[in-house]
C-alpha cells in the first residue's frame, strides 16, 4: 500500500486530502508545517508528497530544495493556492514533479497522483528484471502529446466551468482518436499520451483536432475557449505494462510544451516521413533545445 505524507497548515484542506486518500486506500501521514515534514519525509521515506508553499517555519520551496539536495528520489507534487506562473516554474524547476493549485479537482488530483506513483514504481524496476519475454517489447511508434492551455488557471477561477469544459475536451479528443486508430496510452488530467502505427495517422488526428476545437471556439465566448498544445515524434519506444517509456515519449512531451496553442508542432522524424504525403503547408520553426534532451531537435509546425 502506498503511502502518501501530506504537508499542508491549512486545517480543512488537510482533513479533506486526508479523508480522500484513505477512501482511496492509501496510508496518508500529515503534518502541518515545513520543518517537521522535511525531517518526516527524510526520516519515513513516503512513497509520494503533496506539498503546500506557504506554510510556517520552512517554505514549501525550501522543503523540496532541501529533499532533492538529500537525494529523495520519490514524487513531489505542491499543491497550492499560488497561481502565479513565476512560482510554477520555481517550483518545477527545483525539483516538483507537478504543480497543482487550489481550489482543485479531487478527481484530477487523485489521477495524477497515481499517475506519479505509476512512473515511480516502473522507474524503481531494475533493468535486469525486465527480459524481452516477460511483458516487454519495443515498438516503432507515433507519439502525440497534448495538453490543454490554462487549465489549471481556468480550474482556480471556475471549478465547475473547468470541469465542463474538460469534459468537452475529453469528447472531441477520444472521438477524433479513435477515428485514427490511435490508442490512448495515459490521461493525466487535460494532458493525453497517444501512440499511433504511423506518423500520417498522428498528423492527421492531431490536425482534426485543432480544426474541431477551432470551430468549437469560433461559437464560444473567450471563457468557454479551448485552446490545445500538440507535439509529436516518432522513434523507437519500450512497452511495459501496457505504457510506454524512452526517449521518443520524452521528445514528444518537450515538443508540446513550446508548441503554439492551436497549431501542431512535429519533429523532424515525423516531417521526414509526411512531407512529400500531405498537402497543407509545414512550416519550419528551427533548432530548439529541449528540458533534459540530449542535444537540440529541429521542429516543425502545421497551422490549421
Amino acid at each position: 500500500m502506498n503511502k502518501i505524507l501530506i504537508i499542508e497548515d491549512d486545517p480543512a484542506v488537510l482533513f479533506g486530502l486526508e479523508e480522500l486518500f484513505k477512501s482511496e486506500n492509501y496510508t496518508v501521514v500529515t503534518v502541518t508545517n515545513g520543518k517537521e515534514g522535511l525531517n518526516l519525509a527524510l526520516s519515513s521515506k513516503p512513497d509520494l508528497i503533496l506539498l503546500d508553499i506557504n506554510l510556517p517555519d520552512l517554505s514549501g520551496f525550501d522543503v523540496c530544495r532541501k529533499l532533492r539536495e538529500s537525494k529523495f528520489i520519490n514524487p513531489i507534487i505542491m499543491l497550492t493556492a499560488r497561481t502565479e506562473q513565476v512560482d510554477k516554474v520555481v517550483g518545477l524547476e527545483i525539483g516538483a514533479d507537478d504543480y497543482i493549485t487550489k481550489p482543485f479537482d479531487s478527481r484530477e488530483v487523485i489521477a495524477r497522483v497515481r499517475a506519479h506513483l505509476r512512473r515511480s514504481l516502473k522507474d524503481s524496476i531494475p533493468k535486469s528484471s525486465i527480459m524481452p519475454d516477460d511483458n516487454y517489447t519495443r515498438k516503432l511508434l507515433s507519439i502525440m502529446f497534448s495538453d490543454m492551455k490554462d487549465y489549471s488557471k481556468k480550474m482556480n477561477l471556475n471549478e465547475s466551468l473547468a470541469i465542463e469544459l474538460l469534459q468537452t475536451h475529453n469528447a472531441i479528443m477520444n472521438k477524433i482518436i479513435r477515428k485514427y486508430r490511435g490508442r490512448v496510452i495515459e490521461i493525466i488530467g487535460d494532458a493525453y499520451l497517444t501512440s499511433f502505427e504511423n506518423a500520417l495517422d498522428a498528423v492527421y488526428c492531431a490536425r482534426d483536432i485543432q480544426l474541431k476545437l477551432k470551430n468549437y471556439n469560433n461559437s464560444e465566448i473567450s471563457e468557454k475557449q479551448i485552446e490545445v498544445r500538440i507535439g509529436i515524434h516518432v522513434g523507437d519506444v519500450i512497452e511495459f505494462e501496457n505504457n510506454l517509456k524512452g526517449d521518443t515519449v520524452n521528445i514528444a512531451k518537450r515538443i508540446q510544451d513550446i508548441a503554439s496553442p492551436g497549431s501542431v508542432d512535429i519533429s523532424a522524424s515525423v516531417y521526414k516521413i509526411i512531407k512529400n504525403k500531405v498537402s497543407f503547408p509545414i512550416d519550419k520553426k528551427g533548432k530548439h533545445k529541449l528540458k533534459n534532451i540530449k542535444g537540440p531537435v529541429t521542429i516543425y509546425r502545421i497551422d490549421v
